[in-house]
């Protein structure tokens, strides 16, 4: 990618902005969404679960307060795709004949099944059995999900009840959830910006206050991504920690390390529990860590300011430094700690190390578009008669994406031995002991259709962070003067999910965490 011309069409950028502002101006309005009227919705699952087992609320009046807040603002800001309220209001009849039993079976007491009648919701790139699983390509329309997600069959085992399946960019490829089976998902916060994506429409069903939780994928900060422009709780686990199996795009070689599923939740309260769900059996590896006491200002604190010379990328807006900046401060202040910049000597080459994983698994990206009869396309064809008005069936993104084969590096064996020194650099300075404190994105959620022109980069915010496969939770940091969410992302060693969740919380508890939308 020449350097000199990027620099000249980041001289077009702000005319550009001003045009999306413009095109997307009768929808500019603040807090769209009616206010919840029922506190349970503002509840975390935790707490709703152990007022289920009380009997302070039944399974099936707790279903249906979600199911008539989905219905309020679907219209609003259209983020799920499918629903199942007939199914899930019966499986919550079924669990409140249980709970009325004398006896309760073992395989629904509350060590087995913890979150019994607590609703959630799943992306619909995962699979659930029966339902769409299109991940927004017009070919896939009629495809139906053989079975369940592992993470989705964790879930219900766990108790938790399905009640929706939410929107996606078209092949979980880009930053905005829109495509043209399912439509455009619109921010809570205001209807003129962009839930992010891919898992867009996840984050803004939690936000918005449909579901309290529910499940994502991350192969490029398809969590993190939403869960920052939607002002919630998105964790990326370690990598190969989470069953990925079953869910479309079919993924395969390195890529996988890249892939992970994980939760995204309105509360940092529940994060531990649903990523213990997720875990399964696994879960023994981090019980320990978990369930020890730990002591916050024994820990080493590092910041990262922007991808220390990357020139693809937007450096960071003065809202984003200021909420870095905020936190910064208020490690200091309260834990009398020290918050150390970290400075890395070939992060600015990550774009390269991330596309040479991305591509090292698939020959070209042309199975990105394919459907039932493995159909593909000629991405140039396709970009050519967009020019003219006569592409209805893939998103520019997606086309752009496909005709530059995901945009590959000149030397990717050389890029992945670049991408292994940088992560045993940084598992050096960080130990098990360390977090860093790392920008989530240049601005608050953009306006809508402006992301492939203005923020076409900007994803690798997130994305480097999948291919040093360390664990990541995005937080919230209140909101921007133009009332969009703020926030950060938390980055530790491998296997140190703990630390960055449990920071997540301590931030929750003492300094800012979920704004509601309305």
């Amino acid at each position: 990618m020449n350097k000199h011309l990027i620099n000249f069409l980041n001289l077009f950028k702000p005319l550009f902005s001003l045009g999306f502002r413009v095109s997307n101006r009768n929808t500019d309005v603040r807090n769209p969404l009616p206010k919840c009227k029922n506190d349970l919705l503002l509840t975390p699952a935790h707490k709703l679960a152990k007022k289920i087992r009380n009997k302070e609320v039944s399974c099936e009046e707790l279903v249906s307060l979600f199911i008539d807040r989905i219905k309020e603002i679907q219209p609003l800001v259209n983020c799920v795709v499918q629903d199942r309220f007939d199914e899930a209001l019966k499986e919550a009849k079924e669990f409140d004949r249980i709970l009325a039993l004398d006896e309760i079976p073992d395989e629904y007491n509350e060590q087995n099944c913890p979150f019994l009648g607590v609703p959630f919701s799943c992306k619909e790139s995962l699979w659930v059995k029966g339902m769409m699983n299109t991940c927004g390509l017009v070919n896939r329309k009629e495809f139906r999900a053989p079975e369940d997600a592992v993470v989705v069959q964790y879930m219900k085992k766990a108790g938790g009840i399905l009640t929706c399946i939410t929107n996606t960019s078209e092949c979980c490829l880009w930053i905005e959830s829109t495509n043209y089976v399912t439509g455009t998902t619109r921010n809570p916060y205001n209807l003129s910006r962009i839930v992010g994506g891919s898992s867009g429409g996840e984050a803004c069903i939690v936000s918005s206050c449909g579901a309290v939780w529910g499940i994502g994928s991350d192969i490029g900060g398809s969590i993190r991504i939403p869960s920052f422009f939607n002002g919630v709780y998105g964790h990326k686990p370690t990598r190969n920690t989470i069953s990925i199996d079953f869910q479309y795009p079919n993924f395969s070689g390195i890529q996988l390390d890249l892939l992970s599923n994980g939760p995204i939740c309105r509360y940092a309260s529940d994060l531990k529990f649903m990523f213990k769900i997720f875990c399964g059996r696994d879960y023994k590896n981090f019980e320990q860590n978990f369930e020890r006491v730990l002591d916050l200002k024994k820990l080493k604190f590092f910041y990262i300011k922007d991808l220390q010379g990357n020139f693809l990328v937007n450096l960071p807006s003065e809202d984003l430094k200021n909420s870095q900046n905020k936190a910064i401060k208020f490690l200091e202040g309260n834990l009398g700690v020290q918050v150390n910049e970290l400075k890395l000597k070939n992060l600015h080459l990550c774009f390269d190390m991330w596309s040479s994983m991305m591509n090292n698994g698939t020959e070209d990206a042309k199975w990105l578009a394919s459907g039932l009869n493995d159909e593909t396309i000629s991405p140039f064809k396709e970009l050519f008669r967009s020019l003219f008005g006569l592409q209805d069936k893939h998103t520019l993104p997606t086309l752009i994406q496909l005709a530059s084969g995901l945009t590959k590096s000149k030397d990717p064996l050389k890029s992945l031995e670049l991408a292994e020194e940088l992560r045993q650099e940084i598992k050096d300075v960080i130990g098990d002991d360390g977090i860093i404190l790392f920008p989530s994105f240049p601005t608050v959620a953009p306006y809508h259709n402006s992301t492939a022109i203005i923020h076409s980069f900007d994803f690798l915010y997130f994305a480097v962070l999948n291919m040093l496969g360390f664990p990541v939770t995005q937080i919230p940091l209140g909101l921007s003067e133009d009332g969009l969410p703020t926030g950060i992302q938390l980055v530790a060693n491998h296997n140190m999910d703990h630390l960055t969740i449990r920071l997540a919380e301590y931030f929750e508890s003492n300094l800012v965490g979920w704004i509601p939308p309305f």
